[in-house]
């Protein structure tokens, strides 16, 4: 068996699925100043390539305090290390706040945000006061009326322009996002909101939550978040739920990018 300092040094694009809880990062992409997931990763990579920069490139920016379960990047890097022992030294490099579940050498053409056909995220909002949930749940004192929650993520299916529902972004230039799921389920200790699309706008998630929940506390009709949308005016916005009740829970890709235990994993 040929040893890793034995091997010439290649360039080839590795794909990773990272998990981080959000909570100490001021969001996915590098700063000028503060923690960034993005500059973690990049440093860490950096240093397995000899101390030679390295660009990461990830499916989604997540803001300041939202977790991830499943943010998928991509790298292109010059190592003579296979994908498992990058996987296995990365691993003993990173921050307790930070997990990279799989690494592999990516797909020919393959890119961690263009490529992807669809993104999903989870909301979490608790009624009660919890320690071991309050960095990854909103607590709101009052009870949502369930029905209403899913009467007003109804209106949100389907391609449209969602302007009314994100932050100005002036690097966006296409807002229409084609919403597959939205729904709510409930959870012991409050409810969940379950949402998949193509494509999110900067700040989409939370706003949409914020909208939903003031339908669930009758401060509006559930019939005013169509209006909200067709208007395209962002002075309609509710108050965005905070960060820190908000996880991307997958990013799915049309090809297996993955594979683990013999299961291709999208």
């Amino acid at each position: 068996m040929t040893a890793p300092g034995d091997r010439q040094s290649v360039a080839r694009r590795i794909a990773m699925r990272v998990q981080y809880d959000g909570t100490g990062f001021l969001g996915w992409q590098r700063q000028s100043r503060g923690r960034t997931v993005q500059e973690e990763l990049e440093l860490m990579l950096s240093r397995l390539a000899g101390d030679v920069p390295v660009t990461v490139v990830g499916a989604g920016r997540t803001d300041s305090g939202v977790h991830a379960h499943g943010q998928v990047a991509h790298a292109d890097i010059i190592t003579r290390y296979s994908a498992g022992e990058l996987h296995h030294a990365i691993g003993r490099m990173s921050p307790d706040d930070m997990a990279i579940t799989d690494l592999a050498d990516a797909p020919p053409g393959f890119h961690a945000r263009y490529a992807a056909h669809a993104r999903s995220y989870r909301y979490s909002i608790i009624h009660h006061r919890d320690p071991f949930l309050a960095r990854y749940a909103w607590r709101l004192d009052r009870r949502l009326d369930f029905s209403l929650l899913n009467a007003a993520a109804a209106r949100l299916h389907g391609a449209h322009d969602f302007t009314s529902l994100s932050k100005h972004n002036p690097d966006t230039e296409k807002m229409i996002c084609d919403i597959s799921r939205a729904e709510w389920r409930r959870r012991e200790d409050g409810v969940e909101f379950h949402v998949t699309a193509d494509r999110f706008l900067y700040g989409m998630v939370r706003l949409l939550v914020g909208v939903q929940v003031d339908v669930a506390l009758g401060r509006m009709p559930e019939e005013r978040i169509g209006e909200i949308i067709a208007r395209r005016d962002r002075s309609l916005q509710s108050t965005a739920a905070p960060a820190h009740g908000l996880s991307l829970v997958e990013v799915s890709y049309p090809y297996p990018i993955f594979r683990q235990s013999g299961t291709d994993v999208v």
